[in-house]
């Protein structure tokens, strides 16, 4: 075993590592066209909220009731600002009621990621929505290599290190079942970021847009193997 390989891994915290994705067809795109179904003045609870960019860009829309979850240090104080109470976990805000819990990319980082969601449906308030994304380890870039025998680990993305649990269609189906109080509204899927690795004159021009909009068509169409994440919208019993 070399020095290196001995040594724990250390991630960079959540609000440097995970960037913005705005573009069509990605969770966060999802995620906030889905919060504007909601009226601006529902209490919202964003669960591992990183770099804050979804309650950023609810708050720039007049959105005032938002409060979050963020376990890293460094990222609750990057994001202080935007939201008017931040916890290191969901304890404080036992016996409040939220009308929209953001759960993106999180439940992957848990050991026990159904208890999680189990307690927080409780902070949900009847009729409420919690809108979940994770990563679908089933996607055809990781299937394609795994037929010649790669399977590596990487700083961020589906096969990102810190991830605990790896999550297929079916396991979001099982996962989703395991919490009686809230019943599947919706379903979807996102698409690659391909943005962070194609240069502007490609991903910025008319026709690109026009082609992520097929490619959201098709991971919705087929979730098992286009779909870069699994998108679930849960409604909580009345």
């Amino acid at each position: 075993m070399t020095a290196h390989d001995s040594q724990a891994y250390v991630a960079a915290p959540p609000h440097e590592r995970y960037q913005y994705k705005p573009f069509t067809g990605s969770s966060h795109s999802w995620a906030l066209s889905e919060c504007e179904r909601l009226p601006s003045s529902s209490k919202v609870l964003d669960i591992g909220c990183g770099s804050g960019a979804i309650g950023r860009e609810l708050k720039t829309k007049g959105w005032q009731s938002l409060k979050a979850v963020e376990i890293d240090a460094g990222a609750r104080a990057h994001v202080s600002s935007i939201y008017s109470q931040i916890e290191p976990s969901i304890e404080p805000y036992r016996g409040q009621q939220f009308d929209l819990i953001l759960l993106l990319d999180v439940v992957e980082h848990m050991t026990q990621p159904e208890d999680f969601l189990n307690d927080a449906a409780k902070l949900l308030s009847p009729n409420g929505t919690l809108l979940l994304s994770v990563p679908n380890v089933a996607h055809w870039s990781v299937r394609f290599p795994l037929l010649f025998g790669w399977f590596e680990y990487s700083e961020r993305g589906l096969l990102d290190r810190t991830h605990l649990q790896l999550f297929t269609r079916s396991r979001v189906n099982r996962f989703a079942r395991s919490v009686p109080a809230l019943k599947i509204a919706a379903q979807g899927g996102s698409i690659e970021p391909a943005e962070f690795v194609l240069p502007e004159v490609i991903h910025k021009a008319n026709w690109f847009e026009s082609l992520r909009k097929i490619r959201y068509a098709v991971s919705c169409a087929l979730p098992g193997l286009f779909a870069f994440q699994h998108l679930v919208i849960f409604k909580k019993s009345a």
